[in-house]
């Protein structure tokens, strides 16, 4: 239980810090770079490296990585297929070439 608290705790100030230095970039386009979800996994990747090891912070990072690859090419294929398709059927179809890169992702890394 107290991994859980930590985990929300950390991750929770780290976000602030990251949303302070979005704050404080300039021009703001930029401030999306220091978004939540850097801080999220420096959090994560922090109790995990104390609490279960070098082996699940290794794992836990390629996972991570894997994740960062379909995160990208959800984005770079979102904005044609909404302008093509619409906001709903764009983004679902993103969505689903998300999904088979994620999986397709975590089959290699596994």
């Amino acid at each position: 239980m107290w991994l859980i608290v930590a985990r929300g705790v950390f991750g929770g100030v780290l976000v602030m810090c990251f949303a302070l230095l979005g704050e404080a970039t300039s021009p703001k386009r930029f401030a999306g770079i220091f978004a939540a979800a850097p801080a999220v996994a420096i959090g994560g990747m922090v109790i995990t490296a104390l609490s279960d090891g070098r082996d699940e912070l290794a794992e836990s990072g390629l996972g991570m990585v894997a994740g960062g690859v379909a995160l990208v090419a959800y984005c770079a294929l979102a904005v044609p297929l909404v302008r093509r398709f619409g906001a709903l059927k764009g983004s679902a179809g993103a969505l689903l070439l998300w999904a088979a890169v994620a999986w397709l992702g975590w089959t290699v890394v596994s």
